[in-house]
C-alpha cells in the first residue's frame, strides 16, 4: 500500500496545492483587491513558496519517533511555532520590500486568518508526512518478513532434496560391491549409470524449472541402475503423452514415488514385480501415476515414508496446496501362487509452465 503514497508524490502533491492556492491568490488580489501585480505576484508567490519550505523541512528535519498518544499535541504546538515564524517573517519581507500603506493594513486585517490558514496545511502535511513514513516503515518490514520467509522455504527445499538420494546411493553401491567379485561387467555398467545420474542431478541443482522430457530422461537412467540391481524380478511398463514433455516442473519430485514403489514392490519378496508409470498432462496439470504390487505378509506398510512426505512437504511449499499428492492403498487384489497381493498407488498433480515460459515458479 506504501507505494502509493511515496514522498515524491507528497511532494508533488503539495507543491501543485500550494501552485494552485497561490494562483487564486494572485488573482483575489489583482482583481478584487486591485493591488498592482508586482505585490499580488510577490505575496502569492512568496508566502506559499516559504510555506513549501517549511513543508520540506517538516519531511527532513523531523524523524525522531513520536508516541502516538502525544502526536496531534506535538503536532499542533509544532504547527503553531512554524505558523508563527512563516507570519511574521512573511509579514516583515512583504512590508519592508513594498511600502504600500493600503497593503500594510490589508497585511494587518488578514494575518490570523493566514495563520489559521497556515496553521491547517502545516498540521495537515505533519501528520500526512507521518502516515506516509509509517506505511513505508511497514512496506518494508512486510518485504523483510517476506524475504526471510522465502529463504527459510529454499533452504528447506533444498534440504528435502538434499536428503532424497543418500538411501538409493548407499542401496547403489551396496550392490555394486556385491556384483564386482561375481559380475564385473555388471558392476562396471552400474558404476556408469550411477555416474551419469549424479551427474544429471548436479545439474538439476541450480533448475527451479526442468520439461518433464528431462525428469523422465533421469527417471529412466535411475530404473536402469534398479534393474541392474533387481534383474528380470523388475519390469516397468511406462505410458506417458507425448504432448506433456515439454512442459515445465521443479525436478527432483517423480523419483521418491518411483523408490517408494519398488521399495515397497520388491523388498521383501523373491518373484517378479511389475510396476505401471502414467503420465498426462491437461489444464495446465501434469499428472504422474505409479502403480506396484506389494505382499502384505512380506514388507512393513505402516506409515508411507519419507519419501512421499517429502514430496508432499515440497508441493506444499512450491505450490501452497495439500491435495496434489493422493494415495490409494489395497483398493485392488491380485491372486498370484497361492498369495493375495495388493496394490499401492501413487499420483501427484503438479501444475505446470508452458515450454516457452520463464524458469521461476
Amino acid at each position: 500500500m506504501a507505494h502509493y503514497f511515496k514522498p515524491l508524490n507528497l511532494r508533488l502533491s503539495a507543491a501543485i496545492l500550494l501552485l494552485t492556492i497561490s494562483t487564486g491568490q494572485f488573482y483575489w488580489l489583482c482583481s478584487f483587491k486591485e493591488f498592482p501585480v508586482d505585490i499580488a505576484l510577490a505575496d502569492a508567490l512568496g508566502t506559499n513558496m516559504l510555506l513549501y519550505g517549511i513543508f520540506m523541512f517538516l519531511e527532513y528535519g523531523f524523524s525522531s519517533y513520536v508516541p502516538v498518544i502525544a502526536r496531534y499535541g506535538i503536532v499542533g504546538a509544532q504547527g503553531f511555532g512554524l505558523t508563527a515564524a512563516w507570519l511574521f517573517l512573511s509579514q516583515w519581507t512583504l512590508k519592508h520590500s513594498f511600502n504600500n500603506e493600503a497593503y500594510a493594513k490589508f497585511w494587518n486585517d488578514t494575518f490570523y486568518i493566514r495563520g489559521l490558514i497556515g496553521w491547517i496545511l502545516i498540521c495537515d502535511y505533519s501528520l500526512i508526512n507521518q502516515f506516509v513514513k509509517h506505511l513505508i516503515k511497514q512496506d518494508s518490514f512486510t518485504e523483510q518478513e517476506q524475504h526471510s520467509l522465502q529463504l527459510r522455504k529454499e533452504a528447506e527445499l533444498f534440504k528435502l532434496r538434499q536428503q532424497l538420494h543418500p538411501h538409493f546411493l548407499f542401496n547403489s553401491l551396496n550392490s555394486i560391491n556385491a556384483l564386482i567379485g561375481k559380475e564385473p561387467k555388471q558392476a562396471r555398467v552400474m558404476v556408469q549409470q550411477l555416474s551419469e545420474f549424479l551427474r544429471h542431478t548436479l545439474k538439476k541443482e541450480d533448475n527451479d524449472l526442468i520439461t518433464i522430457q528431462e525428469e523422465l530422461d533421469d527417471l529412466r537412467i535411475y530404473l536402469s541402475i534398479e534393474q541392474v540391481r533387481f534383474g528380470h524380478r523388475l519390469t516397468i511398463e511406462e505410458s506417458i503423452h507425448a504432448d506433456c514433455l515439454e512442459a515445465k516442473i521443479p525436478p527432483f519430485l517423480l523419483q521418491p514415488l518411483v523408490e517408494n514403489a519398488i521399495k515397497y514392490g520388491l523388498y521383501g519378496t523373491t518373484g517378479q514385480v511389475n510396476i505401471t508409470i502414467n503420465g498426462t498432462l491437461a489444464n495446465n496439470q501434469f499428472t504422474f501415476v505409479i502403480t506396484n504390487p506389494y505382499d502384505p505378509d512380506a514388507v512393513n506398510t505402516k506409515g508411507t515414508g519419507f519419501g512421499l512426505e517429502s514430496v508432499r512437504r515440497r508441493l506444499y511449499l512450491l505450490f501452497a496446496r495439500n491435495d496434489l499428492l493422493t494415495v490409494i492403498n489395497g483398493t485392488k487384489e491380485l491372486t498370484a501362487e497361492d498369495k493375495t497381493m495388493k496394490f499401492f498407488e501413487a499420483s501427484i498433480k503438479i501444475p505446470v509452465v508452458p515450454k516457452d515460459a520463464g524458469s521461476q515458479i
